[in-house]
């Protein structure tokens, strides 16, 4: 994932890191493999660990939907740039913006195997979202190039991938693809996000 993340970062708005089953102490030396390899710390955005996000002078913070420690970060991380949050509701985003939150991550928008057997939101739930907060709205879940311009038509200031680029053949020429359609397209602030 490295060697993918270091070709692809001049690409991408942001790599997202989300490791749920390894220890702190393993995603730690992940960060800070990724920074020695080339990867800006303002490209990176990393799931869950505000601490880590201070300590490594990561440019994002992402929480799950879940987590109540919104307002209390906004306060305390002051150097981090960006910090999201998922949500998979109109009412969720509206209250993360009243927290605080810079962005939130909504989906999933398309059937995907992450998500398999999981009724996906489609683009009309999206739309709805991005009608009710100011902050931008980044799109996740099945979304191809293909289906890029829709999604943005919809409302959503851009998408997150990915499957669509961890598991593609090419991750390099995967990631201009995609950039090709956002590129095609103008929107209301960030344009893509990978995920790792």
């Amino acid at each position: 994932m490295a060697a993918i993340a270091a070709q692809i970062h001049p690409y991408v708005t942001a790599i997202h890191i989300r490791e749920k089953t390894k220890p702190m102490d393993e995603v730690f030396m992940g960060v800070q493999y990724l920074l020695e390899k080339g990867v800006p710390a303002q490209t990176l955005c990393i799931n869950g660990y505000s601490w880590m996000a201070e300590a490594a002078g990561l440019g994002g913070l992402h929480l799950p939907e879940s987590s109540l420690e919104l307002p209390t970060i906004r306060e305390s991380y002051q150097s981090v740039h960006r910090t999201g949050v998922s949500v998979h509701s109109v009412e969720e985003a509206v209250k993360r913006e009243r927290e605080g939150a810079d962005y939130v991550l909504y989906g999933h928008i398309f059937a995907t195997n992450s998500k398999f057997g999981v009724q996906p939101r489609g683009l009309e739930q999206l739309r709805k979202v991005a009608e009710q907060v100011t902050i931008p709205v980044i799109a996740i879940g099945g979304i191809t190039p293909a289906r890029v311009r829709s999604v943005l038509a919809a409302g959503a200031s851009g998408i997150a991938v990915m499957s669509g680029i961890w598991e593609a053949a090419d991750p390099l020429e995967t990631v201009k693809a995609y950039n090709r359609e956002l590129q095609l397209e103008e929107t209301r602030g960030e344009r893509y996000e990978a995920y790792e």
